[in-house]
């Protein structure tokens, strides 16, 4: 029950505050973290069901300069059979865009397990050992 208890927790404490996401564009956008902020997504009023907020890394090959261009930002994701998706398709060659629903997800190369939700999990296994 206190594991229950305790995920519960953690739950409403993510998803409680507004998303956050890394914010960069251009060529040194992919391995000059320098060149990253940090921002909260806005808030999307009246989103249809199958939409939902996410933060994105657009990876593409400029068709003019035919190099690499990444960015990161915050954006509005179809929402399908449970999984998120963008369309990508028209933002140059080759298009790669993960999108993710945790506080700065769009920072890895690729998306992964949230940390929050992580130590969730360590914390629902760990707490009842230690009180």
């Amino acid at each position: 029950m206190q594991k229950i208890v305790l995920l519960l927790c953690f739950a409403i404490l993510h998803t409680a505050s507004a998303l956050e996401c890394f914010f960069c564009w251009g060529p040194t956008c992919e391995t000059e973290t320098k060149t990253w902020n940090k921002g909260t997504c806005g808030a999307f009023t009246s989103l249809p069901a199958n939409y939902q907020v996410a933060c994105l890394k657009l990876s593409f090959k400029d068709k003019t300069t035919q190099k690499m261009v990444v960015e990161r930002r915050c954006t509005v994701a179809d929402l399908k059979d449970g999984k998120l998706s963008y369309n990508c398709q028209n933002a140059g060659d080759q298009p790669i865009c993960p999108v993710c629903q945790t506080d700065l997800c769009n920072s890895a190369k690729s998306i992964s397990f949230g940390f929050v939700a992580l130590c969730g999990v360590v914390l629902a296994i760990a707490a009842p050992k230690l009180l």
